[in-house]
């Protein structure tokens, strides 16, 4: 049985506009330091989700947030919009592999 109910047919909205992050992509890899603070502030609650994943992993709730933003700025640098790929499904792996790099760090310390 279908619902009509508005709130329950609403398409889901994207963790992070893509069409946004490839514009300022375009001008990180530029060399404008000002739109990777954009990029930051436009993926925040990706860069959560992702580094909400690794909860209880050794990491204070704001480290596993840097290591996720950061691995999402240098995904930034390395992102070849050509391939045909959402930024979203690129950064993912370079933000697991920034905070997979600081719980190995904290655990051999």
């Amino acid at each position: 049985m279908m619902n009509n109910n508005s709130t329950t047919n609403c398409e889901k909205k994207p963790i992070i506009d893509n069409d946004e992050a490839l514009r300022l992509i375009d001008l990180i890899q530029q060399g404008d330091s000002n739109a990777e603070n954009e990029l930051a502030e436009l993926g925040s609650v990706f860069v959560k989700a992702v580094a909400r994943q690794y909860v209880d992993k050794g990491l204070s709730d704001e480290a596993l947030i840097a290591a996720s933003r950061y691995g999402m700025l240098r995904a930034s640098h390395k992102f070849d919009k050509s391939r045909g790929f959402k930024f979203a499904s690129y950064a993912v792996w370079w933000m697991r592999e920034a905070i997979l790099q600081e719980i190995r760090k904290k655990e051999n310390n």
